[in-house]
Formats: structure tokens, C-alpha cells, sequence
């Protein structure tokens, strides 16, 4: 399979590493030479393969394999706060938010191959049925433990613009912790859950 077709399958709205980065990588074999990415294109694959597989794909991107997702992000996470800025949409996913993301990756490219939509049942894989339509699951598990949820959520009665909001002031999203805007309300919300990167769009 070509190194572009593969990149297209796996990357979509990553924080700071969009499909370019992904080519780039697959091109120099930095990804390829340590994992069957064949993975994606068997239609028989389940999904407990899928998500190991895609797992793994995350582990190389931050150039960490063999790394939980959850000891890079505290890594990457130590690193930013000891150099004074805090950028969380540069942090790699949680391992719940890869786990959707790469089923997400599988139904689309199934879909791709058998030229059918709808193949597998989307709300199995990594979609959620919102108001608009299907939506992706940005992951199952907590944000943060509750007690950072807590020191950094908002309570503004306003669109959470300017600096009185907490969180617009230390430079964070609102998220679903925060009391009115619940993250998705305001001026300060990752609209349709999220970041764009350098190069990075939405699944389609």
C-alpha cells in the first residue's frame, strides 16, 4: 500500500502532526519497518488488533515506541511545564482517544475497500449519533482526575473571551467540568472536538 494511502487512513486532527508529518515518516520507514500496517487493510482484522496496531502507530509518531500513551504525555507534559508554556493540543492522545480514533481509522478504510457505506455499525467504532449527524468519540475515560478537573475548570457567566475566565487566562480550553459553558458553549471550547494541526483535517 502507498506510504500516502496509509497516512490518509491513520492521521486526521492530531495536534501538530498532520498527514505531511505522518507521509514523512512512513516515507522514511520510521513506521513501516516495525509493525504489519497491513493491519488496516484486513477486513477481518478484530477490533482488539486494530487498536493495538493503532496504539502502536501513536507510540512511533512521538518517537517513544514501546511507551504507554499515558507515561508520554506526562513526559512531554513535564517538559512544557518546566519551559514555561503549556500547549495541551500538542500532547499525544490519551490511550482511550487513540483506541477511538483508530477505530474510527478502520471502519472508514473498510469502507473505502468495499466501496459501501456504513459497513460496520459506526457508533462500534469510535462515532457517536449527535444532532447534526454522526460525531467522532474524542475518548471514554475522564479528561483529567476530578481533582484537577476541579482547579481547572471556569464558572463564567460570560462567553469565556477574555481573561476573566480561569481557564482563558491560563491559557486551557473549557472543558465539560466547567459549570455553564460545559465546554462546548462558549468562545473558549475546542469547536467540533478539535485542534487543528499544521496540516491536519477531519475525518471524512
Amino acid at each position: 500500500m502507498k506510504a500516502l494511502d496509509k497516512a490518509k487512513i491513520l492521521k486526521a486532527a492530531i495536534g501538530s502532526h498532520g498527514k505531511t508529518t505522518l507521509f514523512d515518516r512512513f516515507c522514511a520507514g520510521d513506521i513501516d519497518e516495525h509493525m504489519d500496517m497491513d493491519i488496516f487493510l484486513d477486513i477481518h482484522a478484530t477490533k482488539d488488533v486494530v487498536i493495538r496496531a493503532g496504539i502502536a502507530i501513536f507510540q512511533h509518531i512521538y518517537h517513544a515506541p514501546g511507551t504507554t500513551l499515558g507515561a508520554i504525555r506526562y513526559n512531554m507534559f513535564s517538559r512544557n511545564a518546566a519551559a514555561g508554556l503549556i500547549k495541551p493540543e500538542t500532547l499525544p492522545p490519551t490511550e482511550s482517544a487513540a483506541t477511538q480514533h483508530s477505530l474510527r481509522a478502520d471502519v472508514q478504510t473498510r469502507d473505502w475497500m468495499l466501496l459501501q457505506s456504513m459497513s460496520l455499525d459506526p457508533s462500534d467504532y469510535g462515532w457517536m449519533v449527535g444532532v447534526p449527524g454522526y460525531e467522532p468519540v474524542p475518548t471514554l475515560d475522564p479528561m483529567a482526575p476530578e481533582e484537577l478537573l476541579r482547579f481547572t475548570s471556569c464558572n463564567c457567566n460570560g462567553d469565556c473571551s477574555n481573561r476573566r475566565c480561569s481557564c482563558k487566562k491560563n491559557g486551557v480550553k473549557c472543558i465539560s467540568a466547567c459549570g455553564n459553558c460545559k465546554g462546548i458553549t462558549c468562545n473558549n471550547c475546542i469547536h467540533d472536538g478539535v485542534e487543528s494541526g499544521e496540516d491536519s483535517d477531519l475525518d471524512s
